[in-house]
């Protein structure tokens, strides 16, 4: 087997200049740099990965830390991130926080044992408690879906208000003068500004409408949406739409218009927000506020990948816009409110 003292005679060069060659360190004339590489190809030598990672510090790991695994929109936003990564050269070691404060502390430790080049991380909460592991440890991160404006770091979101603001608009222009609102939680950021930009969008249209937040933080995000929708059914008068923040809550509120007597969308208009591909095989099919999932995990791969190795860099802030989807779920309401 080949060495690199056999590819430093064969091409005329030092030890010295044959390492930089292959640690891509230091600066090296084209021409020697030509030199080295051809006796490479020559003696067929192949540069040992770990070993080269260990030298240049890097390890090609990156963190993926999510609030949830089995949720459509993580698991999807999870599966187009590795896909870039492992095209790059990079893989991944996937985190489940279950969105638990002490689970997304310990993955954090762990990541950071594992010497990751990087994470991606879509916080749990307002929690910040596990983020100065990845500072102590110089580990760029880059916050995707749910932002948390005190934490320095680069950021890859949606215009959640924006996205809250068509759904309920749709609605208005679809004639409903009643609305439920469903949140799914009381810590997230990116549902927070959902419903901000719901709301603002029905009071500016004097359309009545009630909000359901759950007590406690729950993973059961259909169950949610079915519970939630039961109760708000249950008023008189009862809203002619729902308006859930997550399409997951969304296929809840339609199991429960079901369990109820009531047609979607003639007796109920049922939205929903994040655009995952089981809702455009549900019947009726789901409209839904569509994140563009697949290019928010590229970008934020991206984004990371350029401050792998570079502390200074500066931190990028990149916002892609929602798109409505109208659907079957949707329509006019029966009668007039």
């Amino acid at each position: 087997m080949a060495t690199i003292k056999d590819i430093a005679q064969l091409a005329g060069v030092s030890l010295a200049t044959v390492s930089r060659v292959i640690n891509q360190t230091g600066n090296v004339s084209p021409a020697l740099r030509e030199q080295v590489l051809a006796a490479m190809e020559t003696l067929n030598y192949q540069p040992n990965a770990p070993a080269r990672s260990l030298r240049r510090r890097e390890t090609r790991l990156i963190g993926l830390l999510i609030p949830q695994l089995n949720h459509p929109f993580f698991g999807t936003l999870a599966y187009a991130i590795e896909r870039f990564l492992f095209a790059e050269g990079f893989r991944i070691l996937v985190c489940s926080a279950e969105e638990d404060a002490d689970r997304e502390v310990e993955y954090t430790q762990l990541l950071t044992r594992q010497r990751v080049d990087g994470a991606i991380v879509a916080p749990t909460g307002l929690a910040l408690d596990w983020a100065k592991y990845f500072v102590h440890a110089n580990i760029p991160i880059v916050l995707i879906d749910r932002n948390l404006p005190d934490i320095a770091a680069s950021r890859v979101m949606v215009d959640n208000w924006q996205g809250g603001y068509q759904g309920a608009m749709h609605l208005v222009e679809l004639g409903h003068r009643r609305v439920g609102l469903i949140s799914v939680s009381r810590h997230s950021q990116a549902i927070r500004e959902r419903l901000q930009g719901a709301m603002q969008a029905l009071h500016e249209h004097n359309v009545a409408y009630e909000v359901y937040e759950p007590s406690v933080e729950t993973l059961q995000q259909y169950d949610l949406g079915f519970q939630a929708a039961l109760k708000l059914l249950s008023q008189q008068p009862r809203p002619s739409a729902i308006f859930a923040l997550t399409d997951v809550a969304a296929i809840g509120v339609m199991h429960a218009a079901v369990s109820q007597g009531l047609a979607v969308p003639s007796q109920l208009s049922v939205i929903g927000f994040d655009g995952i591909e089981l809702g455009a095989y549900l019947i009726p099919a789901l409209t839904t506020v569509a994140q563009p999932i697949e290019q928010l995990g590229y970008k934020a791969a991206e984004v990371l990948l350029r401050r792998v190795g570079r502390v200074q860099a500066e931190h990028e802030h990149i916002v892609l816009p929602t798109q409505l989807i109208v659907r079957a779920s949707t329509s006019m309401p029966l009668l007039a409110e």
